[in-house]
C-alpha cells in the first residue's frame, strides 16, 4: 500500500500537470535521453525532477558528498576504447602519482 506521500504525488502528476513545448538542441536531448535512462527515469520524469529541484536551489550529491564535478586525469579509452585490464589502469595511476610526487 502506498503512504499518504505517494498518495499526494500521484494525485498531483494526474490532476495538477500541465504539458508544455520547448525547443532544446539535438545534443542536448541525447545528453538528457541518457541520463534519464541511467536513472530508468522516462525524459519528462528527468527534466521534472531536474527543475523542481534547481527551483528548490537543490544540487545533486553523490555518496562522498561530491557535486559531480570531476576533472579528467586519465583518459583509458586512449589505451583501449573496448576496455581496459585492471594492470593497465593500475600502471597509469602509478604513472600519474608519480608526475605528481
Amino acid at each position: 500500500m502506498y503512504g499518504i506521500d505517494v498518495y499526494i504525488q500521484i494525485t498531483y502528476n494526474t490532476c495538477m500537470s500541465k504539458t508544455i513545448n520547448i525547443s532544446l538542441p539535438e545534443d542536448l536531448v541525447k545528453k538528457i535521453d541518457m541520463l534519464a535512462k541511467g536513472e530508468y527515469a522516462s525524459r519528462s520524469d528527468f527534466i521534472r525532477e531536474t527543475l523542481v529541484r534547481r527551483i528548490k536551489g537543490q544540487r545533486i550529491v553523490d555518496a562522498w558528498g561530491d557535486e559531480g564535478e570531476w576533472e579528467s586525469v586519465a583518459d583509458f579509452r586512449e589505451i583501449n576504447a573496448g576496455g581496459v585490464p585492471a594492470e593497465d589502469v593500475l600502471q597509469a595511476l602509478q604513472k600519474l602519482t608519480k608526475q605528481t610526487d
